[in-house]
């Protein structure tokens, strides 16, 4: 029986037009930031980060973990929901924080993320600590049942569900801990570092029993066919190993995110008052 391969990727248009669209949007944004904050404008810190992110999309989406995670190895699935739901997230927010998004759009739309805009006041809730939290950990939590992991997993309609429950809990959840604008909530380091740590702990709920229990819990990856010469439970301790380890990685990088963000926290808070006022060019 034919199996993917770890060189075999699909081409999906319609994903790549969007990431090609956003990257596009961003290179406006980036340039429009950068000519109205001169040399205190964004730099590497920022693209980098934003293009990994639309990068990590690619490879959760299109590269072999894709395939091979529906079917053949938990731990490639389970990777795959950590570059969607945390990775991929937290490094396009990464991006996005300031001077990229205040400074990058035109005025109407700042007017309409910032705080008491249309759309601003969706972000506002979606952010709030008592309910972004909750649901990522809700997402995280459920998605990780055996039972409803391995339905998704067969139900290429659920698995698409499940995909963007998770991109857009974890979207939020990084908007909450990073704040890429500098709004008027203004988060204090370490409150946001508690946030952090929360979800930290919902994950190890999962990952810490995947690392050390010695039974299958996945019955669809217990009974798959064992192509790449990984046992069942060392595919499960994989899984939760793997996951265990990029989870407290990306703790370390957020923590020096949110630290470097809220030094200059003052002073993002006033450019983006001079701009919406009209003392900045719109240009």
């Amino acid at each position: 029986m034919s199996h993917p391969t770890w060189s075999s990727w699909t081409i999906d248009p319609g994903l790549i037009a969007l990431l090609l669209a956003a990257g596009w949007l961003y290179s406006r944004a980036f340039g429009r930031a950068k000519r109205l904050s001169g040399h205190r404008g964004p730099g590497v810190s920022h693209w980098l980060p934003y293009a990994s992110g639309l990068l990590i999309i690619a490879i959760a989406l299109m590269s072999p973990l894709d395939a091979i995670g529906d079917r053949y190895l938990l731990s490639a699935h389970m990777l795959q929901h950590i570059l969607l739901s945390d990775v991929a997230p937290a490094l396009l927010v990464l991006g996005l924080r300031a001077p990229v998004l205040p400074l990058g759009l035109g005025k109407s739309g700042l007017r309409l993320i910032a705080p008491g805009g249309r759309l601003g006041k969706l972000i506002a809730i979606a952010t709030k600590p008592w309910v972004a939290l909750p649901l990522w950990a809700i997402a995280t939590w459920v998605w990780a049942i055996p039972a409803v992991f391995d339905y998704s997993a067969g139900h290429t309609l659920v698995h698409g569900i499940e995909h963007a429950t998770l991109f857009y809990t974890g979207l939020a959840m990084w908007w909450l801990i990073i704040d890429p604008l500098p709004s008027a909530r203004r988060s204090p380091g370490p409150r946001r570092l508690v946030y952090l740590g929360f979800t930290r702990g919902a994950s190890a709920i999962i990952c810490v029993p995947l690392t050390w229990i010695t039974t299958t819990v996945y019955p669809r990856y217990a009974d798959a066919p064992h192509v790449y010469g990984i046992s069942a439970i060392t595919d499960q301790h994989l899984a939760g190993a793997g996951m265990c380890f990029l989870e407290f990685f990306i703790f370390g990088i957020a923590m020096a995110a949110v630290f470097l963000n809220f030094l200059n926290r003052d002073e993002q808070l006033a450019a983006v008052s001079d701009r919406l006022s009209g003392r900045l060019p719109a240009r």
